[in-house]
């Protein structure tokens, strides 16, 4: 009867324990986003702790595993768990704002430390714990106690799904605390029970003492090369689950629910590698990683990026195969559970470098996510780990094998020329990479072959615009903000400021054009006509720009007007004050102040009604930080906007459908909202591009909305179930497509034919007019 009551209280325990674990890991990152500009590298360091906080706890477990009976570990356990309570319910303590002009990483790390540390740190401890009482036992499972960490698993990954779709959407940031609250307390009374169920069925011919946890005489040894492989195997998907998410959230968005994905499918292959019943062959698995990462090559090289869904699918499954195999070889060479805890902890291990190694190491040495690649590569080496090293399935290289260098050059040419046919004709590219991926998948049975193909395949492919000629790297850099760099097109004449994979201003390289605003700022941008507005009033005007870029909005200068930047990077500040770099700031005639910080943040200081116009201009890459969009920061920039101001946002981006967003918050507000979309083109008589650019604004002055609409400006765009956006709630898979610049889009081109019908009509009735009048004449 015992029997069947403290398995499934294990269990219950295991499962709230897990849930506990990950469900805090969005929660309380989601918290200090704002603070520290709602870039992705938040969560990679979010990450970075929660992994050595989960190794420090699998020590902590392993260490009182060794040295105390079972009973003694128990009584620790459960003091350490409500030690910890005081620190309930999580906030960030008065005083604790991120440096202004340094990495705010260790501070990061810092406030962690000292809020949801601790309790982590006690969760952490739990699943390898109760495994190990389990493994003591006289259940008929207890010699193979690993199936209770699919359960364990299965609460990680249940909570990490149920966070944005039920969680997220029901409770406020603080009632997510409170019912955390409530679940640590109902978890140390599961403790206490579980163990008081253990300790009368402990298995007789253990003796409960400090030795009872020591090897036994018939455990195997674990070799040194074991362990280094558990490392290996446990450090790749960790540190390929954070360059996938930075890949993602680079350019579409720094939210929970990007950050859920590949960390509910890393969780996820745990559960699959230590179910009983395994549903893929190490051989099957390989195989379709190989023909994954083989697709993965092509999409890069052939630069076939137009369904933006479908290709992050692809990098997302290739993910998700890789951690599976990796995760697959480390299960079939776990240890005899006397060795439970030493796995776990060197499992954790590998885990937590790999977070080191993505959110510390390479910032500092790589200026791209070139970590992303390289381990993508790494990878595919351990394939050969996949078999015992009497299979023939796999093959080893042979460095005097004369294919080997044939193979390795062979890719290398098509690569470039995939990249540099991709200008000039996009068929040859596509089939060159056609031609390339063959060459891998003909080569996917020699592991290291196979990967140094990879590597240099995706190594051309991610560095294709600095191979270009036409492409001069001025300056590249990386920090906590993301990866900047100024590059001098020859063939365009511009110099191009990048943030990621995204162009946040762009100044003529011709002295001629110097000043000519160009990118999302040009006379045809829908910003133009918000400061023509405002030209006509001869008033002292001060300006508020949210996002400094390489400085262009300096340009729309008048006497007696002065700009606010507000600005989180201090490299952008830095570049764009350097007139070696950028002269919009030193040259443009502007007097302007720098407040360096979250712009929100900042903002809240200025008095009230002090802006004329107030832009909102924050991206990182191509992603608008969600925090600067919500109805309460919203809020904030109308109170400290004049009452004849005009409130602006600059919303051009490939993804997301921030339109309906703030036609909601301005239907919320009681206010009128209205948008834009400018066409690209060149200036006139130049080669000299700008871009297509995506405003909306919001305004309570009818002069103002009188204007607009005069300028080709129409209401905002509503879309049936997207509300506005707070900093309790925001839905980014609602956005998902830009459906809102399609449709603009698609209007203007009709708006264009309709024009041109009306003027080939015009034209045709001249026509008309005209041919009698030279009819006579000929006659005559």
């Amino acid at each position: 009867m015992k029997l069947s009551i403290y398995t499934p209280v294990y269990a219950l325990t295991l499962l709230i324990s897990a849930t506990l674990l990950f469900s805090v890991q969005p929660m309380f990152s989601k918290m200090i986003l704002p603070l520290l500009g709602g870039t992705s590298q938040v969560w990679n360091t979010a990450m970075l702790f929660f992994q050595v906080a989960l190794l420090a706890g699998y020590a902590y477990a392993h260490g009182t595993t060794r040295f105390l009976p079972i009973k003694y570990q128990a009584i620790l356990h459960v003091i350490v768990l409500s030690c910890f309570i005081s620190v309930l319910p999580f906030a960030i303590p008065e005083g604790w704002t991120p440096p202004e002009a340094n990495d705010p990483t260790f501070w990061q790390l810092s406030l962690m430390s000292i809020t949801v540390g601790g309790p982590f740190f006690a969760l952490a401890a739990s699943a390898p714990m109760l495994q190990r009482w389990f493994a003591q036992t006289d259940h008929p499972d207890a010699h193979d106690p690993y199936f209770l960490y699919g359960a364990s698993n299965l609460g990680s990954m249940s909570s990490l799904l149920l966070y944005p779709v039920l969680i997220e959407p029901l409770l406020s940031l603080n009632g997510q605390f409170n019912v955390w609250m409530y679940g640590y307390f109902s978890l140390i009374g599961l403790f206490i029970i579980s163990a008081a169920l253990v300790w009368p069925h402990l298995k007789k011919n253990v003796d409960t003492n400090i030795g009872n946890d020591s090897p036994s005489e018939q455990a195997p040894s674990v070799s040194w090369s074991l362990r280094l492989k558990w490392l290996v195997l446990a450090f790749i998907p960790s540190s390929l689950m954070l360059g996938v998410t930075s890949h993602i959230t680079m350019d579409i968005a720094s939210a929970p629910l990007i950050w859920i994905i590949p960390l509910a499918l890393y969780v996820g292959t745990f559960i699959i590698v230590f179910a009983r019943k395994q549903y893929l062959s190490l051989i099957q698995l390989s195989t379709i990683h190989a023909v994954l990462i083989t697709i993965l090559c092509f999409l890069k090289l052939s630069n076939a990026t137009e369904n933006f869904l479908f290709v992050i699918s692809i990098h997302v499954l290739a993910f998700f195969f890789t951690a599976w195999l990796c995760h697959a070889v480390l299960a079939a060479k776990r240890p005899h559970n006397s060795h439970l805890t030493e796995f776990y902890l060197l499992m954790s291990l590998g885990g937590a470098m790999g977070g080191f190694f993505n959110a510390i190491i390479a910032p500092q040495v790589f200026v791209t996510t070139f970590e992303y690649p390289l381990i993508l590569a790494a990878a595919c080496v351990c394939r050969y780990w996949c078999l015992p090293s009497t299979s023939k399935f796999f093959q080893k290289i042979d460095i005097k094998n004369s294919t080997t260098p044939i193979w390795i050059a062979a890719t290398f040419i098509l690569a470039i020329i995939a990249v540099f046919y991709k200008d000039n004709i996009a068929l040859g590219s596509i089939i060159t990479s056609i031609i390339l991926s063959g060459v891998l998948l003909l080569n996917f049975k020699r592991p290291i072959l196979f990967s140094t193909l990879v590597a240099i395949s995706l190594f051309v492919g991610y560095n294709q615009y600095s191979l270009k000629a036409s492409n001069n790297y001025i300056h590249k850099e990386r920090n906590f903000f993301g990866i900047i760099a100024i590059v001098d097109s020859e063939e365009l004449g511009t110099r191009n400021f990048l943030h990621g994979t995204t162009n946040h201003g762009t100044q003529a390289l011709d002295s001629k054009h110097e000043f000519s605003r160009l990118s999302y700022y040009s006379e045809n941008s829908p910003i133009n006509d918000v400061f023509s507005y405002i030209n006509q009033y001869d008033r002292e005007q001060h300006i508020a720009v949210a996002g400094l870029g390489a400085g262009v909005a300096a340009c729309f200068s008048k006497d007696g007007r002065d700009f606010d930047f507000y600005e989180i990077d201090p490299a952008v500040v830095r570049i764009a004050e350097n007139p070696d770099f950028f002269t919009y700031l030193s040259d443009c005639g502007s007097p302007y102040e720098m407040h360096l910080g979250d712009a929100r943040i900042k903002m809240k200081k200025a008095y009230d009604k002090k802006y004329d116009v107030i832009f909102i201009d924050v991206f990182s890459s191509d992603n608008i930080p969600i925090h600067i969009l919500t109805l309460e920061a919203i809020e904030m920039y109308l109170s400290k906007l004049k009452d004849d101001g005009i409130l602006v946002f600059n919303i051009s981006n490939r993804y997301l459908d921030l339109e309906p967003v703030i036609a909601a918050t301005a239907k919320e507000l009681g206010l009128s909202a209205y948008g834009h979309l400018s066409e690209s083109g060149y200036l006139d008589g130049d080669k000299l591009p700008y871009n297509s650019a995506h405003y909306a604004a919001i305004t309570k002055s009818q002069s103002a909305i009188k204007y607009l609409k005069e300028h080709q400006w129409s209401t905002v765009i509503e879309r049936e179930g997207i509300v506005s956006w707070s900093d309790e709630y925001s839905n980014i898979l609602s956005v998902l497509s830009n459906k809102s610049a399609i449709y603009r889009f698609k209007l203007a081109e009709k708006q264009k034919q309709k024009e041109q019908n009306k003027k080939n009509i015009e034209i045709h009735n001249a026509q008309d007019n005209e041919t009698p009048t030279n009819s006579t004449e000929s006659s005559e």
